[in-house]
């Protein structure tokens, strides 16, 4: 499983909420301590998902070491 980290930009694969298009891509801003994940989308507004929504909806770039 990839590791999510605060900063990460993630690209939106599956269609989840019929708000944003697939394609379209977030920065994750914050993890709270129920693995929430707070997202702020590049063309504008913010979203909440859990940790297993963004595995299973998004694009997760691998880590470069």
């Amino acid at each position: 499983m990839e590791k999510i980290t605060v900063g990460m930009t993630i690209r939106l694969i599956n269609d989840i909420d019929r708000k944003m298009p697939v394609g379209s891509t977030a920065t994750i801003v914050y993890i709270d301590d129920f693995d929430t994940v707070f997202i702020d989308w590049t063309d504008g507004g913010q979203g909440r998902f859990t940790e297993d929504q963004i595995i299973n909806n998004f694009e997760i770039p691998q880590m470069i070491a």
